[in-house]
């Protein structure tokens, strides 16, 4: 058993408090370097060896499988075994993992195929075939980005086809609405559905939703400042019932603008979470 002077002593003042505010929203920002991930698995062996909160409790999510084998070897050494029960990773692993055991209620074959972006990419050029899209006066990476775009805000192609505005809107809502059917006739998701899908499963079935819910007593997400508005929305929902939420990040340092990212979830963060 970790003793707490043990597990603080390496850490600065400002690591102390965020490590051992365990009670209710925290809201984490700093700078390159300034061990925030640190700060995370420290907080994680605080709230399972001083707080006794079983691991299998606490959930950190983070961006990259980089990222996250790196975070779980740090717990694993203040842990041992029991990091083994700790449910880290990123958003898309643990989405993926959930739509196998739960999607079925949803609708959701849980032996759906995962589409990587090769696979999108020859997608849409069959989607763009069908409708009749000149490939060389509209990409078919354009026409991902638009739905990637959409999918990372919750909005569904016939949300999408009432707002459009110009041509190149209404080309997208004809792709969107055409890939989707694809997608759907493959049984196969992008990575953005994975998202999507959960944060829609948990919004409409309240069984799924309480369990969630119930079960994670802590929640965290690590480089917050690169959150899509869904990946926000899912973390929200599953920290709706205890309420204790931690987000760290560096409004200086979101490398994910291109994927949506979305500076203003840390301004949401702070209306949502008072």
């Amino acid at each position: 058993m970790t003793t707490i002077e043990h597990l603080l002593e390496d850490l600065n003042p400002p690591q102390r408090d965020a490590v051992s505010t365990t009670v209710g929203p925290l809201l984490i920002l700093a700078g390159p370097g300034s061990g925030k991930t640190r700060v995370i698995t420290h907080r994680i062996a605080y709230l399972h060896d001083v707080r006794h909160v079983p691991a299998y409790r606490i959930m950190a999510v983070t961006f990259t499988n980089k990222a996250a084998r790196e975070m779980r070897s740090r717990v694993v050494a203040h842990l041992g075994d029991a990091a083994n029960d700790l449910v880290l990773g990123t958003f898309h692993a643990l989405c993926a993992r959930w739509l196998r055991v739960d999607g079925p209620r949803a609708g959701i074959d849980r032996n759906f195929a995962i589409y990587d972006d090769a696979d999108q990419i020859a997608l849409m050029k069959r989607v763009s075939e069908a409708l009749g899209i000149d490939p060389k006066r509209i990409r078919e990476r354009a026409l991902l980005s638009s739905i990637s775009h959409a999918k990372s805000e919750l909005i569904s192609p016939y949300d999408y086809a009432s707002t459009t505005t110009d041509y190149f809107t209404e080309v997208v809502a004809r792709a969107y609405e055409r890939y989707e059917q694809m997608l759907a006739e493959n049984n196969a998701h992008d990575f953005d559905d994975l998202i999507l899908r959960v944060v829609s499963m948990l919004r409409d079935d309240t069984e799924v939703r309480e369990r969630y819910q119930e079960r994670f007593l802590h929640v965290m997400v690590d480089e917050f400042q690169d959150t899509n508005i869904a990946q926000y929305q899912l973390a929200r929902l599953l920290a709706a019932k205890h309420g204790n939420i931690c987000v760290v990040g560096d409004p200086d340092q979101s490398i994910y603008s291109w994927r949506s990212a979305d500076i203003r979830n840390i301004l949401n963060f702070e209306r949502d979470f008072p």
